[in-house]
């Protein structure tokens, strides 16, 4: 079975870009800064995604975070969002979060993510 592509939109807003990576189908890419202005635009893209990985059958969802330079508590809560759902649905796909190890806080902030979910979240260094 071929795998068909993901239908997810770039979105450039409020300090964020949020879209897949070209040519990788199981990848999207978060840069930019995450302020609360921010929350709302991360978890629509989330839901899109969530959507689009079970309409997909993805086995993991790899999230590219080198380029994301901070995200606040109001976007953390997103992703916490997110990670809840896929592990409380059954656990349809991983999550994998590719981090920058320069970056203290995605350091600290995902490991947090990952031990709400240490089933669901893999956590990658660049």
């Amino acid at each position: 079975m071929t795998a068909v592509a993901m239908e997810l939109p770039t979105i450039e807003e409020e300090g964020l870009t949020l879209g897949p990576v070209p040519g990788a189908n199981d990848r999207v890419r978060f840069a930019g800064t995450g302020e609360a202005e921010g929350a709302a635009v991360l978890d629509r893209f989330l839901n899109i995604l969530h959507r689009q990985a079970l309409a997909n059958q993805l086995r993991r969802v790899t999230i590219e975070l080198e380029e994301l330079e901070f995200i606040n508590s109001s976007c953390l809560k997103a992703m916490v969002a997110w990670i809840y759902k896929v592990d409380t649905e059954g656990r349809p796909y991983k999550i994998h979060l590719r981090r920058d190890a320069k970056m203290h806080w995605q350091r600290t902030s995902l490991a947090t993510l990952q031990r709400l979910a240490p089933d669901v979240v893999v956590i990658e260094e660049r």
